[in-house]
């Protein structure tokens, strides 16, 4: 199980930093780093691994980026069953960007017995974690901006992806166009913990 998610995890990070469209140079750091990890993890796993599991993939809504990412992480789990010589089974889940639906996923899923989930946004993630608690049924989350600021960190059935943006880099680039700005309107979505983090950076820079 243990080399299982180590290879879960490496495919979310890849995953999610071809969504974000990192660099080449980043990217391969990131494999690099994935490899390794998995490696440390392979050392320890038991060497009898299952050859089959079954893998929740739980979106949080119908949207181009995350369906982009569901997508490629499809392909990967894909491309990392023929490469491992096992046998991965995923279904989808959409909770449509509603908490009652994605608490009912996370109880279906739990019960179920499914090996791992692999929520997609912040809210997918708090639910899907929170179902797994009693099982500790591992986690593997994708697109979460501010991991810490949604009480997704120090869980130790619960890791992923961070998709976290560069407040200062985007700020550098706006008064790089238009030195003289005197005023600034930021637009974002008090209900979303993601906005927490990148509002304040913003703020601190203004």
């Amino acid at each position: 199980m243990k080399k299982f998610v180590a290879v879960l995890s490496a495919a979310a990070m890849m995953t999610s930093l071809a969504a974000c469209g990192y660099t080449a140079d980043t990217a391969n750091t990131a494999a690099s780093s994935a490899e390794t990890t998995a490696s440390a993890a392979e050392s320890t796993a038991d060497t009898a691994a299952a050859d089959s599991y079954k893998v929740a993939i739980v979106q949080q809504l119908d949207h181009a980026s995350l369906d982009e990412i569901r997508v490629a992480i499809e392909k990967e789990l894909d491309a990392k069953a023929a490469e491992k010589g096992i046998t991965i089974e995923y279904k989808d889940f959409n909770g449509q960007n509603d908490a009652t639906t994605l608490n009912q996923i996370g109880t279906q899923v739990v019960a179920d017995g499914y090996d791992a989930i692999i929520p997609i946004a912040t809210l997918a993630a708090q639910c899907m974690t929170t179902a797994a608690e009693s099982t500790k049924t591992p986690v593997i989350y994708a697109a979460i901006s501010d991991p810490a600021a949604a009480d997704l960190t120090d869980i130790d059935y619960v890791t992923g992806t961070s998709d976290a943006l560069n407040t200062q880099s985007i700020m550098d680039m706006m008064f790089a166009v238009q030195p003289d700005i005197q005023t600034v309107g930021l637009l974002y979505s008090n209900s979303e913990a993601n906005s927490t983090t990148p509002i304040a950076e913003a703020k601190a820079y203004l």
